[in-house]
């Protein structure tokens, strides 16, 4: 399942004094467990925002994290499998999806869980409708 959310992110002065603004998009990628397949889902169903670390220093990339949720829905460990650019996302993301509280599936007994999620991170478009484009074609990349 694929969420996508765009966010007006920065206005930056360039040299000739003319306001820049970039757009930001971030997608989720749940690449296992499935959402029809999953113990836990997050409570709140809206995409994560772009972590302003990201955003100020104008990174943009994808990563895919090993996130572990423990038979109370509380997640346990965060774990970078790999990201584009190397390393950079890891902080920033973490603490994101560290904020996320997690609601058991109805019918579905509490256990521990192992997910595997990517999130892109695609930045400086001069549209929303732009910066869903690229973030659509990211996604559809390898994040290596």
């Amino acid at each position: 399942m694929l969420y996508r959310a765009s966010l007006l992110l920065i206005s930056l002065l360039s040299a000739d004094s003319f306001a820049t603004t970039l757009y930001g998009t971030v997608e989720l990628t749940h690449l296992s467990p499935t959402q029809a397949e999953s113990t836990w889902l997050r409570e709140k169903q809206v995409v994560p925002r772009y972590p302003m670390k990201l955003a100020q220093k104008g990174i943009a990339g994808c990563g895919i994290f090993k996130v572990n949720v423990d038979a109370k829905g509380t997640t346990k460990r965060i774990t970078l499998v790999n990201s584009v650019p190397k390393k950079v996302i890891e902080k920033p993301t973490a603490e994101v999806i560290k904020e996320w509280d997690w609601t058991l599936v109805e019918g579905k007994l509490p256990a521990n869980e192992e997910k595997l999620i990517r999130l892109d991170f695609c930045l400086g478009a001069s549209s929303e409708e732009e910066a869903n484009q690229r973030c659509k074609q990211q996604a559809s990349i390898a994040c290596e």
